[in-house]
């Protein structure tokens, strides 16, 4: 395993600059994983998977939301139930280590298809924080896409072994989609990979057994999606929902990025690449068409990112394996490297002993932050004044709302479920309401609203005000407006700590 070289600093142990090396990237990936920033539908995928532990059955009308006027499809249903189980065991701890066990998943799935390469510990350790690095994208957060690179990255291997011919159970790949499906909506794009796997083997080998095989796995994945507790209805709720042109910050194209984003998901393109060409070898077509659909995709779609840079590494494995035995020669050519001292062995003790203090301390919290970041003080409020009430919210906040005030009885107009459980009506009403457009202000009235809970710098704030709806509370972030008169609240403007999750 990665950490096989600590064995060199035992008392009086020698270390080399090698050693470091291999050292130096696995604990700088454990300090970087362990810190973890709280996602702004994470409270609303624990009430949801809590309610499933708490045998509340799935139903198709949503209490959460008072203007919901679609069937609730929960498609991730199975994730969530995850997440919660592992916050009610453990806390913030327990979902930090949820996320660890699959991001180490799935770097033993990648450190195991190496060693089939004959690959060295270096080899290894380089390979492995490579994918895991580069596919952390849609890792780094606790959302149920964390659970999607994880299946993906073992149809990889499922994939592999079906080229080799190795034996296998027919129902591994069934299994694998229906716990995908049940899990999260990326198993379309494991599907389609599948698909397009199964149609070039077809072409290339052109045999009936091919075509007989390939055939099978195909279908009988598509009927393992099936079993979900939707049903067919699965399906027509992701061909409702899913399309390319959704308004969606993961759905942002890929040369959209910032430019520091772009530059990092190119590296192990560029490295495998360079590989390839060390190598002088063509991918077979089955293996290009993959990377060609995956990379289309991740251009019109950013939140394939994941998906490309996995199917990279582990396509092109055995030939980035050779360039990192390349590196690894060259390295070991240099007598500096290789020298063992002392003072090697000490710079990696302290290195591997920050790594583990730093992420102990980041492994117990999930800190809140970004510009979406809710206002504590206005939840405090709304805990006192509005049970029961039907709360007319942000599109962020609406998430956080639903596991702070549920329990009250109070329901949001609006959250980031979005088209699972709203039409695309009642999503242009919300976003005319918070622009200001189309005589929003009278919008409150409409939907029967008894607050309203929005940032404070938004210009339809002001208009409500002029409307008659009076401030029951107000801080430097957000404002709750009530249509009755009230002694308003004013949080006081103080130097706000950082906060952590759940809150407030």
């Amino acid at each position: 395993m990665p950490f096989d070289s600590l064995r060199s600093l035992r008392a009086g142990a020698r270390c080399s600059l090698l050693d470091v090396m291999q050292i130096a990237l696995p604990a700088f990936l454990l300090l970087f994983f362990t810190y973890t920033i709280a996602d702004a539908d994470l409270w609303g995928h624990l009430r949801f998977g809590a309610d499933l532990l708490n045998g509340h059955g799935f139903t198709l009308k949503d209490p959460y939301s008072f203007t919901s006027d679609t069937p609730w499809i929960n498609h991730e249903w199975l994730a969530e139930v995850c997440v919660a189980a592992f916050y009610a065991i453990g806390g913030a701890i327990g979902l930090n280590l949820l996320k660890l066990i699959v991001i180490g998943a799935i770097g033993a799935i990648v450190w195991h298809t190496g060693r089939e390469s004959d690959g060295s510990r270096f080899a290894l350790v380089w390979l492995t924080c490579m994918i895991v690095f580069a596919s952390y994208t849609r890792t780094q957060v606790l959302r149920p896409q964390l659970f999607s690179v994880l299946l993906f990255t073992i149809l990889m291997v499922v994939l592999r072994r079906r080229e080799e011919n190795r034996p296998g159970s027919f129902l591994t790949l069934p299994i694998l989609f229906c716990i995908w499906t049940n899990t999260h909506g990326g198993w379309i794009v494991g599907f389609g990979t599948l698909g397009v796997w199964a149609a070039t083997m077809v072409l290339e080998q052109r045999t009936l057994g091919c075509l007989r095989r390939r055939t099978i796995e195909v279908v009988s994945s598509l009927a393992a999606t099936l079993i979900n507790p939707y049903g067919i209805g699965m399906w027509t709720f992701l061909h409702d929902t899913v399309a390319l042109d959704r308004d969606i910050s993961d759905w942002t194209p890929f040369l959209k990025f910032p430019a520091a984003l772009i530059v990092i998901e190119l590296l192990l393109p560029a490295v495998a690449a360079l590989a390839l060409w060390r190598r002088r070898r063509i991918p077979p077509a089955r293996h290009l068409a993959i990377i060609a659909i995956l990379a289309f995709g991740m251009f019109r779609v950013g939140r394939v990112d994941a998906f490309l840079q996995v199917a990279i590494g582990m396509l092109v494995s055995p030939d980035l394996i050779a360039l990192f035995h390349e590196f690894e020669t060259w390295l070991r050519s240099h007598h500096r490297v290789t020298n063992r001292a002392p003072a090697h062995a000490c710079a990696a003790a302290v290195l591997v002993s920050y790594a583990v203090i730093a992420s102990g301390t980041h492994i117990r919290t999930i800190r809140i932050d970004g510009t979406w970041i809710p206002d504590a003080d206005a939840m405090h409020f709304l805990k006192a004044d509005a049970a029961h009430a039907r709360v007319l919210t942000w599109f962020d906040w609406g998430e956080y709302a639903i596991w702070h005030l549920s329990p009250g009885g109070t329901q949001v107009s609006m959250d980031g479920r979005r088209e699972t459980v709203y039409s695309a009506r009642v999503l242009q009403e919300h976003w005319a309401f918070y622009k200001n457009e189309k005589d929003g202000a009278s919008y409150p009235e409409t939907i029967g609203a008894e607050r309203i809970w929005l940032p404070k710098t938004f210009a339809i704030v002001p208009v409500l005000k002029e409307r008659g709806w009076h401030v029951a509370f107000e801080s430097d972030i957000s404002v709750v407006l009530s249509p009755n008169p009230s002694k308003s609240i004013v949080a006081s403007q103080v130097a706000r700590g950082p906060r952590v999750f759940p809150g407030p």
